[in-house]
């Protein structure tokens, strides 16, 4: 009886730690999509107002802008990943103490 109720524990623990794999995963990649497309909106807007303002028909940085929100997305989405896999603490006290 004692043996069955261990297995339901062992079973039930790495149920969690799939569960909490998946909404890790879930959690980077809405991260990903939210903050990549932040990046692009505020691109937009910031190289409309640049363009108009510098040239008067041309959209260089519009399109200059947008591709550096998608950049920031991608490498705060590398960031998380490296730090996730990491374990986390060993890039933060780095960064801290540089």
């Amino acid at each position: 009886m004692f043996q069955d109720s261990e297995i339901v524990g062992t079973d039930c623990l790495a149920q969690n730690k799939k569960g909490a794999s998946f909404a890790l995963t879930y959690n980077l990649i809405t991260q990903f999509f939210v903050e990549t497309f932040v990046g692009m909106i505020v691109g937009y807007f910031l190289g409309k107002y640049l363009d108009k303002w510098l040239f008067d028909e041309k959209q260089i940085f519009t399109y200059l802008l947008m591709i550096l929100g998608m950049l920031s997305g991608l490498a705060n989405l590398i960031r998380r990943a490296m730090k996730t896999i990491d374990g986390g603490d060993q890039h933060e006290t780095k960064d801290e103490h540089h």
